[in-house]
C-alpha cells in the first residue's frame, strides 16, 4: 500500500518529535524556574525603564505589554533554555519582545544598554525585527499576525523540498514555532494560514 503525501509527512513529524523529547530532571527544573524569574524581572525592568526612568521630552509614556510578556515567560524560558535546537526557528509574538530581549541578554546576545533603551532610538525594538535588532531574530513579527503564517508556510516549503529530494539527504531540519497572543487572533491571515496548513 502506497503512503499518501500527508501520511508520509505525519510519520516524519512523529519521528522528529520522538528524537527531540527529553526528560527534565529536578536540577534542570530548578534552574529553569530561576531563569524564568530572571526573564520576568528583566522584561518588566525594560518596560519600567522605558516609561519611568528615561527622560521624556513630552511627558508621554512609551508603553509596553507586561501582561503579554508574563503570559509567555514560562513557555519562552523552556523553549530557549531547554527545547530549541540550532536549526529551529521561532516567531515570537510582537507584544512579548521584552521577554525575547531578556532571554537574549541572558544568553549573552543582547547588551544591557540596548535593553535600557527599549523602544528608544538605538535600543531594543518593541517587536522582534531581523533588520533593526542587535540580537538574532529568526522571524520579524512587527506586523501582528505574520508569525503564524510565516512559520506555517516555511514549514510547508521545508517539507516539500525534503519530500521531493531537492535538499541534502543528511539534513536535520528545524521546527517552525509561532507564539500567538490575542492580538494575532484578530488578524484574518492567521485563520487563512491555518486552513492551508
Amino acid at each position: 500500500m502506497k503512503m499518501t503525501e500527508s501520511a508520509a509527512i505525519s510519520e516524519e513529524v512523529r519521528k522528529r518529535v520522538s528524537k527531540t523529547r527529553s526528560r527534565i530532571d529536578k536540577n534542570d527544573l530548578t534552574i529553569l524556574r530561576e531563569l524564568e524569574q530572571k526573564v520576568m524581572w528583566l522584561s518588566s525592568w525594560m518596560i519600567h525603564e522605558a516609561n519611568y526612568s528615561r527622560p521624556e521630552r513630552d511627558g508621554l509614556k512609551v508603553g509596553g505589554h507586561q501582561a503579554s510578556c508574563a503570559s509567555v515567560t514560562t513557555l519562552m524560558t523552556a523553549l530557549y533554555f531547554q527545547v530549541l535546537r540550532p536549526m529551529d526557528r521561532v516567531a515570537v509574538k510582537p507584544h512579548a519582545s521584552p521577554v525575547f530581549h531578556a532571554i537574549q541578554y541572558l544568553l549573552g546576545r543582547q547588551e544591557r544598554e540596548n535593553m535600557s533603551l527599549f523602544r528608544g532610538f538605538g535600543g531594543a525594538q518593541s517587536y522582534p525585527s531581523r533588520t533593526k535588532d542587535a540580537a538574532d531574530v529568526d522571524i520579524s513579527t512587527g506586523s501582528v499576525g505574520l508569525g503564524g503564517a510565516l512559520t506555517l508556510f516555511a514549514s510547508l516549503a521545508q517539507d516539500y523540498v525534503r519530500l521531493h529530494g531537492f535538499g541534502p539527504e543528511e539534513r536535520d531540519e528545524g521546527r517552525m514555532i509561532a507564539l500567538f497572543g490575542d492580538a494575532e487572533l484578530d488578524e484574518g491571515n492567521v485563520f487563512e494560514a491555518l486552513f492551508e496548513g
